[in-house]
C-alpha cells in the first residue's frame, strides 16, 4: 500500500495565537450594495461536515476532549488560486466580503475572498496564523484529490510502464475521513493554545535512526501488542497486553538515543494524540442523529454503527508499525516513521480510556509524555515485564520481522546512496551553495519532515517539497519544484541538481550577459528553471557540470 501524505512545510515563524469572538468581525469585511452575490467556489459540504464536528467540540461538554470549546476556533477552507472561505474569524484581512448565501455556520460568519488566495499549495490540511489568530485549515476536495492523483503520477510505474488504475473508491471524498480531518487539524490549535511548547522539534529527527532493524521490530511488536489490548474482551486480557507492549516499548526505546525518544514523545503528543481525537469522534457520533445537510454528502450512511470505523483505525495502526504502508512513495525516509508515531500516539490514548486512567489533564503538563502515564495506569512489575519481553521473542514472527526489517535496512541505505550519486554527478545541472565564508555560517531550511534521508552525522537530503534555505547575511536560495537536496554541515554547503543541462550561455543570460568565470559578484540574482537565488555578495563559478556559487561576507 502507499499512502500520499499531505507535506507540511515548516516555516521559522514566530506564531503569535490569539482568539476572540466571531461577534467582533472587523468593519471592513462588507457586501458592496448591488454587487453580484458572493458565490461559493470551494465545496460546500466542506461547510456541513465542519457544522457537524462543531456540534460536538464547540462547547463546554465536549465529549471528544473534556475543556476543549472550539467555539472560537476561526475556520479557512481554501481552493488555490480560486477562493479563500474564513468562517467565525474577528478581523478578516482586506478583501474579504460577506457571504449571505444560503449556506450557513451556526455562530460563525461567513466571509470569501476569491483569487490566488493564502495557500497555493495543494491538501495543505493544517493550522496557521491569519491575522495574528490561529485558524484551522481546510483544502478543498479538488485540491486534496489534485494531489492525490500527483502521488498516484509519481509513483513507481507497473510492468510495461502502465499507470495504476483509479478506482472510483480512490476518487470518492469519504465524508467521515473528512470529519476526522476537521476535528484533527481543529485539535492542533487547541494543542498549541494549552501547551504551545510541547510539538516534536523536527530537528530531532537527524538524530533518529530510521532504519534501525531492532527500532523498526519492536515498532511492529509494540502495534500488534497495542492491537490486542484495543480489542480485548475483559480487563484480564486488556492489562496483558498492555503489559506487553510497555515492555516491549522499554526494551526498543532502551537502544535509542535520547533524541530520538524526545522526537517520539514529542510527536505522539501533538500528532498521536490529534489523531486520537479521530478514534474518539467515532465514539462521540455513535447514534446521534445528523444534520440534515449530511445526507446530501455523497457516501454519508449516517451514525448508527461506526464500530467499523474505529476498528478500521486500529487496523491501519497495525499496517503501519509493522511498515506495510509507503508514505509518500518512501519506505526509507522519515514519512513512515512519522506516521507510526501518529498511530502508536492515538492507540496509547484510547488503552488510557480503557485504563480508566485521569490522563487527559496531566497530558497538556511540561515533561509529560503518554508513556509515563501508560506505565503508571498498568502498575507492572520488573518480573511481569521481563515475562512478557521473553514470550514477544518466541512468538513464531520474531525472526521473519528481523529478515524483512533487515532487508529494509539495506534496500534504504541502497536507496539513499543512488539518490546521493545523482545530486553529486547525475544528469542535469548541479548547483552548489557554500556558505562557509559568511560572518555566520549558518543556514535555516524550510523543508516538511515527511521527506528526510539521513546519509550520515554530517550528510542529510532533503525531499518531497521545494526546499528553500535561508542565511544570516539575508542571502536566500529557493527551489521553484521539489528536488533532491544535499545539506553537508561539516562541508557548510548545500547542493541539488537541476533537471535541465543548462549552457554557459544560458546562465550568463540569467545574469544579466555576466559569464560566471569566478568572479564576485555585489546584489547577486539568479532566475534559473527550478531556481531563483539571491545574495549580497557571492563568487559564482563553473566546474564541469556544476555551477558553484560561494556566498561571501560584504567586507573580506
Amino acid at each position: 500500500m502507499t499512502r500520499r501524505l499531505l507535506p507540511c512545510t515548516l516555516a521559522f515563524l514566530l506564531l503569535a495565537p490569539g482568539f476572540a469572538k466571531a461577534q467582533h468581525v472587523a468593519a471592513r469585511v462588507s457586501q458592496t450594495p448591488g454587487a453580484p452575490r458572493v458565490v461559493l467556489r470551494i465545496d460546500p459540504r466542506l461547510i456541513a461536515e465542519a457544522t457537524e464536528v462543531w456540534r460536538l467540540i464547540a462547547g463546554r461538554e465536549n465529549p471528544v476532549w473534556p475543556g476543549w470549546d472550539a467555539s472560537d476556533t476561526p475556520i479557512l477552507f481554501y481552493l488555490p488560486g480560486e477562493q479563500d472561505v474564513l468562517i467565525n474569524h474577528p478581523r478578516p484581512p482586506a478583501g474579504f466580503v460577506a457571504y449571505d448565501g444560503p449556506v450557513v455556520f451556526p455562530g460563525g460568519r461567513i466571509v470569501v475572498r476569491d483569487g490566488p488566495g493564502f495557500i497555493q499549495d495543494d491538501g495543505q490540511n493544517t493550522s496557521r496564523d491569519v491575522e495574528g489568530v490561529r485558524t484551522l485549515v481546510v483544502a478543498d476536495a479538488l485540491s486534496n484529490l489534485r494531489q492525490q492523483l500527483r502521488g498516484q503520477w509519481e509513483a513507481p510505474r507497473l510492468p510495461g510502464g502502465r499507470a495504476p488504475d483509479l478506482s472510483f473508491s480512490q476518487l470518492t471524498v469519504d465524508p467521515y475521513d473528512q470529519l476526522t480531518m476537521i476535528v484533527h487539524e481543529a485539535f492542533h490549535v487547541f494543542q498549541e493554545r494549552v501547551a504551545p511548547s510541547k510539538g516534536a522539534n523536527e530537528m530531532l529527527l537527524l538524530r533518529y535512526p530510521v532504519l534501525s532493524v531492532a527500532n523498526n521490530v519492536g515498532f511492529a511488536q509494540e502495534g500488534a501488542a497495542l492491537a490486542a489490548a484495543l480489542r480485548s474482551a475483559s480487563d484480564t486480557a486488556l492489562r496483558s497486553a498492555a503489559v506487553r507492549w510497555l515492555a516491549l516499548r522499554r526494551q526498543r526505546r532502551s537502544l535509542l538515543p535520547p533524541e530520538a525518544v524526545e522526537y517520539e514523545n514529542g510527536t505522539e503528543f501533538s500528532e498521536g494524540l490529534a489523531m486520537y481525537t479521530q478514534y474518539r469522534l467515532f465514539e462521540a457520533l455513535q447514534g446521534r442523529t445528523p444534520g440534515p445537510q449530511m445526507w446530501w454528502v455523497q457516501g454519508f450512511a449516517g451514525y448508527d454503527n461506526l464500530e467499523s470505523r474505529r476498528s478500521g483505525l486500529v487496523d491501519r495502526m497495525l499496517q503501519h508499525m509493522r511498515g506495510e504502508i509507503s508514505v509518500n512513495n518512501d519506505p526509507y525516509g522519515t514519512a513512515p516513521l512519522r506516521m507510526r508515531l501518529y498511530y502508536s500516539g492515538m492507540a496509547i490514548g484510547a488503552l488510557l480510556d480503557r485504563l480508566h486512567a485521569d490522563w487527559k489533564d496531566r497530558i497538556v503538563a511540561p515533561g509529560v509524555s503518554l508513556t509515563d502515564l501508560a506505565e503508571g495506569a498498568i502498575g507492572a512489575d520488573a518480573g511481569e515485564l521481563r515475562g512478557a519481553l521473553e514470550e514477544a521473542r518466541r512468538e513464531g514472527s520474531y525472526d521473519s520481522l528481523v529478515g524483512a526489517k533487515t532487508r529494509l535496512a539495506e534496500e534504504g541505505r541502497a536507496r539513499i546512496d543512488t539518490v546521493l550519486a545523482r545530486i553529486e554527478h547525475g544528469a542535469g545541472t548541479g548547483i552548489i551553495v557554500e556558505y562557509g565564508a559568511l560572518e555566520t555560517p549558518r543556514v535555516g531550511l524550510a523543508f516538511t519532515p515527511f521527506g528526510i534521508a539521513v546519509v550520515d552525522a554530517d550528510r542529510t537530503i532533503y525531499t518531497q517539497v521545494p526546499i528553500r534555505a535561508h542565511f544570516p547575511d539575508g542571502s536566500d536560495v529557493a527551489q521553484t519544484e521539489p528536488m533532491p537536496l544535499l545539506h553537508d554541515k561539516k562541508g557548510k554547503l548545500i547542493r541539488f541538481r537541476l533537471p535541465n543541462a543548462l549552457s554557459p550561455q544560458e546562465v550568463a543570460s540569467a545574469l544579466g550577459g555576466v559569464a560566471p568565470d569566478g568572479q564576485t559578484v555585489r546584489e547577486l540574482r539568479l532566475e534559473l528553471p527550478g531556481l531563483v537565488l539571491h545574495s549580497a555578495r557571492a563568487t559564482i563559478q563553473w566546474e564541469g557540470r556544476d555551477l558553484r556559487i560561494v556566498l561571501r561576507a560584504p567586507q573580506e
